[in-house]
């Protein structure tokens, strides 16, 4: 119907009927681009006119296709326009997006640097020299092959009176020494009770030099046969530097195995990196270290 009344608006007599028909088919075929570009049109606009359904909705969107194709060629540039001016908008949204995420993604490093410069806290160091033992299980240690000056480069950094925990990367940029090499020595610290790891919250491990070097394996409080395992317990209130107390169910928070009749309690654990067991009579104090 638009294409027709385009056609008949704009008719004239002095045009040949060949020329006619060309400019007939035109306007139809223009008209039927047009009328069809009308629900892109209507969703540029936000038009939810199509999402609900009526007799009256319908009227409005027979009238718009009507002006659409009447107006065809004017109507597919404007919404061509539109087009444009639409995707050029994502763009710059996009822009936009890729920006803040770059802001964000550089604020968030640095936050997270100052964390890892948090978590390296500065410490009143409690030790007036560096443990003996510790030092000779780095050195005793032939696998490590580490130069002199490496070495104690390392110990000094291990020792730090600035820093209470550390993290292997924060080791390696001080003293220059690869992170996989400084990953061993700490290994074997811990396996000798002499120091300890946690995870932090960016997932990077923080490592502690234990002022108390201990290290529990096993703890088992009974008599032969009749046993209770409260290794937990003992490693519990090491880690909160408790180191001894009374050996008795309650004080270990078990129930008595044996009734009666005197326990004891073995501890299997290695302090200032030798590996002892201690056994501890019932109603006695045990001592760690």
């Amino acid at each position: 119907m638009g294409g027709i009344t385009n056609f008949l608006m704009l008719f004239d007599n002095d045009l040949k009927s060949k020329e006619l028909r060309i400019k007939f088919f035109a306007s139809l075929f223009l008209s039927l681009c047009a009328s069809t570009t009308v629900p892109l049109f209507l969703q540029i606009l936000s038009n939810n006119i199509l999402d609900q359904l009526s007799f009256k909705n319908s009227l409005i969107f027979a009238g718009f296709c009507i002006l659409a194709s009447f107006f065809s060629k004017r109507f597919l540039e404007d919404v061509y326009a539109k087009v444009q001016n639409l995707e050029k908008k994502v763009d710059d949204q996009k822009r936009e997006t890729k920006k803040e995420l770059q802001d964000s993604n550089r604020q968030t490093e640095a936050v997270n640097k100052k964390v890892e410069d948090l978590e390296e806290s500065i410490e009143e160091s409690e030790y007036d020299n560096i443990p003996t033992e510790i030092k000779d299980a780095i050195t005793s240690n032939n696998t490590f092959s580490f130069s002199s000056s490496d070495l104690e480069n390392l110990i000094t950094a291990l020792f730090s009176a600035k820093y209470s925990s550390r993290t292997i990367g924060g080791i390696s940029k001080e003293t220059g020494i690869d992170k996989d090499k400084i990953k061993e020595v700490m290994e074997h610290l811990q396996e000798y009770g002499f120091a300890e790891r946690k995870v932090a919250y960016n997932g990077k491990d923080l490592w502690r030099i234990l002022k108390q070097p201990v290290k529990i394996y096993s703890a088992n409080y009974g008599i032969t046969g009749k046993f209770v395992d409260v290794t937990s317990k003992i490693k519990e209130l090491v880690a909160n530097k408790i180191f001894d107390g009374p050996v008795s169910p309650s004080f270990l928070g078990v129930e008595d195995p044996a009734f009666g009749m005197p326990k004891i309690l073995k501890i299997h654990c290695r302090i200032h990196g030798k590996e002892t067991e201690l056994s501890f009579a019932d109603g006695h104090t045990f001592k760690i270290i």
